[in-house]
């Protein structure tokens, strides 16, 4: 059985530093470029979230106003229903913010990321991490 021990960053040569360098800044560049395709989809949703509470919006203001309209002409009976309406709104606009929120917070974290990875920040992380051994 192999009884080295396993070397720190700082204890290698420098050729392997080089080498465990260029490894450590490719898979750095892979997950800049994830993170920011990622980051991309987190607010093309969050994007379709906002047009979708916009067009439930403007479906209702066409819905009331037509309702309206047909019952002023007596081509339709009863009573226009505001308050379900407003109900089931309000609790889709629930259930959407909430969304809205959570993908908020996703992109935010891929944000940071980003930019830990553009500052050096997340390679000293790992070369500390790997001095640590």
């Amino acid at each position: 059985m192999n009884k080295e021990k396993i070397r720190t960053y700082d204890e290698l040569k420098d050729d392997e530093k080089e080498v465990l360098d260029s490894f450590r800044k490719m898979k750095l560049m892979y997950d800049h470029a994830r993170f920011r395709l990622h980051k991309l989809q987190v607010e093309d949703l969050i994007n379709d979230y906002e047009q979708l509470k916009k067009l439930r919006e403007e479906i209702q203001a066409k819905y009331f106003s037509i309702y309206e309209e047909l019952l002023v002409e007596d081509l339709i009976e009863g009573e226009l229903e505001a308050s379900v309406w407003g109900i089931t709104r309000e609790h889709e606009n629930e259930v959407w913010n909430s969304e809205l929120r959570l993908m908020d917070d996703i992109k935010t974290n891929f944000e940071i990321a980003i930019e830990m990875i553009e500052s050096g920040e997340a390679e000293q992380a790992i070369i500390d991490d790997e001095n640590q051994l």
